[in-house]
């Protein structure tokens, strides 16, 4: 094909693709509805914001691109690779916006007036796309494929509509998101600028999601009625994975880009991390176009355009970074030893692409340390806190001794035949097959069919994170989320032939791991969705939560509803924060807690009781069944028990509402009231 046929803008609306992509559109749709129409709805309507939001990244990308004068063979991975710069971009632009005080609600058209300003000038300065069609030897049956991964593409559409709290059950029911993920944005918003929190150690975290969740609560001027927003542009992440997995794929043959696609597509995790809003969405795809870039490295026979690639590789990883500290180990270091194994250049020229790609890591991983280094004098605050002194409102170095104890695999997980064995049983083994045995077979297979150098980076990238997965986390399933891309790109690899095209036994093998991993992943939805045979029907449910309908929601409902508007609420022991209405301070259990401290030197009840009110509290929610839920696992303060509050009832606080579950039969949270001076009945 010649390179003026190359620049002809194709026929899309009678290419195969078209059809393809129009069927499988058709598809998910019909099974959504099939079990939620109300699902589709809030796609049509928070769905549509979010997608508005990728579309306009994806244009800003496009200028980046230009910038960077990268050029791929396929047009298809410089679109993935425009969306993953776009969204980046739009993460770092909202935290230079939230640090100078430009959100909240008084700020509310800066930022997208400033976001949407660069998707036009993006667009308008993009480079000419260089077209290319399917090889001679591409089967016409290839694409077809991609519909096998329609099943789980729904479940991540159902999933996402599901109010944050409902799923998932190994992640306590979305604790986190209610926590932080989605709390400290609408603290961010409400506070009008992006801060430290002294209560609430995530929030010094790298945020580059929960930065594209305050840009949704931004766009939409509101946070707790804005999850679906977050929600579906978190969705749009992970269904963006199966896009750039073609692309980098495709950069090959077609063939490889559907055994990509079709294997990342039918990957019961993908499902599970698009259900939920936390952030590992965005650093898979950060890294998968990272490694993308790091082939078209490989690739190049031109050193400028080859150190261009390895900018982009640097600037992905430090993004990826910027999701979640892990990728640093699961992400940018593999990527940089893989330089030297995947390049046929001299020594000289790898060290200085590896240099290259350091410098872009840098640029986009910097903003994150730079923002703890002012706040906390901890670049990477709050891991390390043996090597930063970290003495700063609402942490100490009981607090960092509190925090490095937690995040360590248990006593009885400590040895290296423990810890393969969690390998086995968490991975391997994982009841509900999140990675599926397809996948890790395939992938095994890849490095002996080719043995090209790219096997090898990826088969060195593997074996360095489960090396990582063994020796820096606490064991967690999810923390392994990153071994996806390796095994993503070599499955898909070992799908192509000499022809590069798709063979029927593989074709056999890929249904197969598609229909087992959607078994799985329905039945972990329904698990989750109803209860002997009967739906509950939350999609969009925020009431459930925020008006408290579900019976463990109730504390919430009173407080939303039948507490004053200027009610101001210390939570004790309740630290997911997101759908209270009312002002509402909290600490989550690594902070230091000035309440626990009155409490622990008050020489009274009467003197802690005084402090509530000189804070001027109104009310305390105590959250007993997650106090002693907490005692049993990260710890809770010694001086806030039970008892405690019994004394403060005899000294005058006044007990208004206590919640119940079972029927009545345990009380599981108290709301007090705080009495004005001078009321009270004890002395």
């Amino acid at each position: 094909m010649t390179e003026t046929e190359h620049a002809k803008t194709p026929n899309f609306a009678k290419s195969q693709g078209m059809r393809v992509l129009a069927v499988f559109a058709f598809l998910v749709a019909a099974l959504v509805a099939s079990k939620a129409p109300y699902a589709l709805i809030l796609w049509t309507l928070d769905g549509a914001v979010a997608l508005l939001i990728l579309a306009t990244a994806t244009c800003a990308g496009l200028g980046i691109v230009r910038m960077l004068r990268l050029r791929a063979k396929s047009w298809h991975f410089e679109v993935a690779l425009s969306a993953g710069l776009g969204l980046g971009w739009l993460s770092l632009l909202t935290l230079a916006c939230g640090w100078a005080g430009l959100i909240g609600a008084g700020h509310r058209y800066i930022l997208p007036g400033i976001f949407l300003a660069s998707g036009a000038a993006g667009f308008l300065f993009r480079a000419p796309m260089k077209w290319s069609g399917a090889g001679p030897h591409e089967q016409s049956w290839i694409r077809w494929l991609l519909l096998a991964t329609a099943p789980i593409a729904s479940i991540i559409v159902l999933s996402a509509t599901l109010p944050p709290g409902v799923a998932w059950e190994e992640e306590g029911y979305g604790y986190d998101v209610l926590e932080y993920h989605l709390q400290t944005p609408k603290e961010y918003f409400g506070n009008g600028r992006i801060a430290y929190l002294p209560h609430n150690v995530y929030a010094s975290f790298p945020s580059n999601a929960e930065m594209l969740f305050l840009f949704g609560n931004q766009l939409m001027g509101e946070t707790i009625d804005a999850w679906p927003t977050a929600k579906c542009l978190n969705a749009l992440l992970v269904l963006l994975i199966g896009v750039a997995a073609y692309a980098i794929g495709r950069d090959t043959s077609v063939g490889c880009g559907v055994g990509c696609a079709v294997v990342a597509g039918t990957c019961g995790w993908l499902a599970y991390l698009g259900g939920i809003a936390y952030v590992e969405g965005g650093m898979l795809l950060m890294g998968m176009l990272a490694v993308g870039c790091l082939f078209q490295f490989a690739k190049s026979d031109d050193r400028r355009m080859a150190l261009r690639w390895m900018m982009a590789a640097g600037l992905l990883a430090g993004l990826a970074s910027g999701f979640k500290y892990t990728a640093v180990v699961f992400i940018a270091v593999p990527i940089g030893v893989m330089i030297f194994a995947i390049s046929r250049q001299p020594i000289a020229h790898r060290v200085q692409s590896a240099a290259v790609f350091v410098l872009g890591c840098t640029l986009t991983f910097a903003p994150w340390l730079i923002k703890n280094t002012v706040a906390t004098g901890n670049p990477v605050f709050p891991l390390l806190g043996t090597w930063f002194d970290s003495d700063i409102p609402g942490w100490g170095p009981e607090e960092n001794a509190h925090f490095a104890a937690s995040h360590v695999p248990l006593p009885d997980e400590q040895s290296i035949g423990q810890r393969l064995g969690l390998l086995w049983k968490r991975i391997i083994a994982d009841p509900d097959q999140r990675f599926g045995a397809v996948i890790l077979a395939l992938a095994m297979v890849a490095w002996p069919k080719h043995r090209s150098r790219i096997d090898a980076a990826l088969a060195l990238m593997l074996l360095l994170q489960i090396i990582a997965w063994l020796t820096v986390t606490h064991l967690y399933a999810r923390f392994a989320v990153p071994l996806l891309i390796p095994l993503i790109l070599l499955a898909g690899r070992a799908t192509i032939s000499r022809c590069m095209s798709l063979r029927s036994p593989f074709a056999m093998v890929l249904l197969t791991g598609a229909v087992l991993n959607s078994f799985f992943v329905y039945q972990l939805y329904v698990r989750h969705t109803e209860h002997n045979g009967e739906r509950f029907n939350l999609e969009g449910a925020t009431n459930a939560f925020a008006d408290g309908i579900l019976e463990s929601e109730r504390h919430i409902g009173f407080v939303n509803t039948e507490l004053p508007a200027d009610a101001h609420v210390l939570l004790v022991g309740e630290a997911r924060a997101f759908y209270f209405r009312r002002e509402c301070d909290y600490c989550v259990v690594f902070n230091r807690n000035p309440f626990a401290e009155v409490a622990e030197s008050a020489a009274s009840p009467k003197a802690v009781l005084n402090w509530l009110r000189e804070q001027g509290y109104t009310h305390v929610l105590v959250h007993y069944s997650e106090m002693q839920r907490l005692r049993g696992s990260y710890g809770f303060w010694e001086s806030i028990t039970p008892s405690l509050f019994e004394q403060l009832v005899e000294v005058g606080l006044k007990g208004v509402a206590q919640f119940t579950v079972n029927d009545g039969a345990s009380v599981y949270a108290v709301i007090y009231e705080v009495p004005s001076a001078g009321s009270d009945d004890g002395g």
